[in-house]
């Protein structure tokens, strides 16, 4: 889950608010009063995700990479803002272990114990509100743990719906499809975070190889434009993680 209180600290400091949308698919943003949280959707079937590249042999054709090997793949898997595209910049870092990587419900979680390593980037426009902020993040976990990591977030998103920031409150948390070209057993879900009187549109996906996680979370206008900018990011991400992970 993306630092709110980093990103957003940024955005205040500059006088500008994110904006999204409400409910409906293509709704656009605007002032709104925060309503009941939603329950979380039955997961669907999931769209066609990018499978490892198949062998005889069902167990992995690569050695499994060390502590230090895993610290030092995460620099490869987050995008840069022109491949993010857009026309944003990167505006802010985070690599601190004291951050949680989930922190819909502004807790920790136990899979945040297991980390080696993690690195998150923040991306908007310049000199602009920011209608659409992109942040990637990247983590290295223990050698083993990366898979039980990746349960623990999807399992921890019900939970999480309606949970109330400083800012504002997080809802209507659906768990969505992830975009064509993830990698298997992606996990994606989308909300509405309304936050200072406003409200805009939120997806996450979060995608696996190994003991590396990635994460892509958008905040955009409407509901279409989110999925669009993801469905453009997220097949990127999942050919660097897995060049990272072999």
């Amino acid at each position: 889950m993306p630092r709110f209180r980093l990103a957003l600290a940024l955005v205040a400091s500059c006088a500008v608010a994110l904006a999204g949308c409400g409910s409906s698919d293509d709704d656009s943003a605007g002032a709104q009063g925060a309503k009941a949280p939603a329950k979380v959707a039955a997961d669907r079937a999931a769209k066609p995700t990018k499978s490892p590249t198949p062998t005889s042999n069902p167990t992995p054709t690569h050695e499994p990479k060390t502590a230090e090997e895993l610290k030092g793949s995460i620099g490869k898997i987050v995008l840069t803002g022109k491949e993010i595209g857009h026309g944003v910049e990167i505006q802010n870092q985070d690599d601190s272990l004291t951050t949680p990587t989930n922190d819909i419900c502004g807790r920790k979680w136990a899979g945040d114990r297991r980390r080696l390593a993690r690195n998150q980037d923040f991306f908007w426009k310049s000199g602009s509100s920011p209608s659409l902020v992109v942040s990637g993040e990247a983590v290295a976990y223990e050698p083993g743990t990366g898979s039980k990591a990746l349960a623990e977030i999807q399992s921890a998103v019900g939970d999480c719906d309606g949970w109330k920031h400083d800012q504002g409150q997080i809802r209507d948390v659906t768990a969505v499809d992830p975009p064509s070209g993830a990698l298997k057993d992606a996990f994606a879900w989308r909300g509405v975070d309304a936050r200072d009187g406003h409200t805009y549109s939120y997806l996450a996906v979060y995608q696996a190889d190994g003991d590396l996680l990635s994460a892509v979370y958008v905040w955009a206008d409407s509901r279409s434009q989110a999925r669009e900018v993801a469905a453009q990011v997220v097949p990127k991400v999942a050919d660097r993680l897995e060049n990272a992970a072999n």
